[in-house]
């Protein structure tokens, strides 16, 4: 945190949803010395895209859908590449350039409709030629969660908390900021910016607490969220060419594959305009770590080492090797 700058920082460690190890360090609010709270909720950032994945997934299972359908079958009022499919955009190999670098995007952090982010997403040239290259974009997960809303009739926050949060019991997870959240800063530590959430949508708006995410690691993998076989294809990545440097590319749908002591495992990071997050599991036996903060991390790679660290020191120690 002193390396950082970080002002507060949630911690979890679990095991299939059973807390190992929970903390709160620094300050929820640092003009009333509030200080951070496990049980508090951070915003989550692209952690948010695995929920939307597996809100797609969902729909698919209830044969609202198809994973290879063209994004045209289901959005056909915008000009969308008539190639782009579905498992394109959840694997980000669609070629969308990503939306929260277009030039309006600072207009659009008090509020933005859809329809106006979506015609942009779809008129933008493509980067790639569809399903050639892996390159990530929220655009992708931005679509997506248009998608959900034109099979399933009802606004992106309904169903997430209709068929995600509430049959699997999250009960701090959430599209709008909740009450008690911990404050939002930036460097300094000066206040941060909560922007409107129609800026993030889909790919990035929702909050959670480090319990929750804990819980939502457990459901998926034992098959609460979605049946075991559409779990494996959320965690197989799509193995195409990163663009443009190559090789294979590691990022399944809401997940990024990777291989930590020995076990196979999958994460994902977020960041905000305050907020920072982790979430990283271990696919054959449940064990998870969880990182939030209320500050964004100076790049993304120092959470990430953080939780490396984590789990290499708890899982290659004597006294805590046996939860891993």
């Amino acid at each position: 945190m002193k390396a950082q700058g970080l002002v507060g920082v949630a911690v979890a460690v679990a095991k299939n949803g059973k807390i190992l190890y929970t903390q709160g360090y620094g300050y929820a609010n640092l003009a009333t010395c509030q200080a951070v709270q496990p049980s508090m909720d951070f915003q989550i950032g692209s952690v948010t895209k695995q929920f939307t994945a597996a809100a797609v997934l969902q729909l698919q299972n209830a044969g609202k859908l198809n994973l290879d359908d063209t994004v045209l079958t289901y959005l056909p009022n915008y000009a969308f590449d008539p190639r782009l499919t579905l498992r394109m955009l959840l694997t980000q190999t669609s070629g969308l350039p990503n939306y929260l670098d277009f030039p309006d995007v600072s207009s659009w952090v008090n509020g933005v409709s859809e329809q106006t982010v979506l015609t942009q997403i779809a008129q933008a040239p493509l980067i790639f030629a569809p399903g050639s290259y892996y390159a990530y974009s929220n655009s992708n997960y931005y679509v997506l969660g248009s998608v959900i809303e034109a099979v399933s009739s009802v606004t992106y926050p309904s169903y997430m908390a209709s068929n995600i949060f509430q049959p699997v019991g999250l009960s701090s997870t959430s599209y709008l900021q909740p009450a008690g959240a911990a404050s939002p800063y930036t460097q300094g530590p000066s206040p941060g910016l909560i922007p409107d959430p129609s800026l993030y949508f889909s790919a990035g708006a929702l909050w959670s607490n480090v319990q929750d995410l804990a819980t939502w690691d457990a459901a998926l993998l034992n098959g609460k969220v979605i049946p075991p076989g559409l779990f494996s294809v959320m965690v197989t990545p799509s193995g195409l060419p990163i663009y443009p440097q190559g090789g294979a590319s590691p990022y399944a749908m809401g997940w990024v594959d990777a291989t930590e002591v020995g076990h196979p495992s999958v994460w994902h990071n977020g960041e905000t305009a305050a907020y920072t997050s982790f979430n990283g599991v271990f696919l054959d036996d449940g064990f998870s770590v969880i990182v939030l903060t209320n500050m964004p991390v100076k790049e993304d790679t120092p959470l990430l080492n953080l939780e490396q660290q984590l789990m290499q020191s708890i899982c290659t120690s004597s006294a805590t090797a046996g939860n891993c």
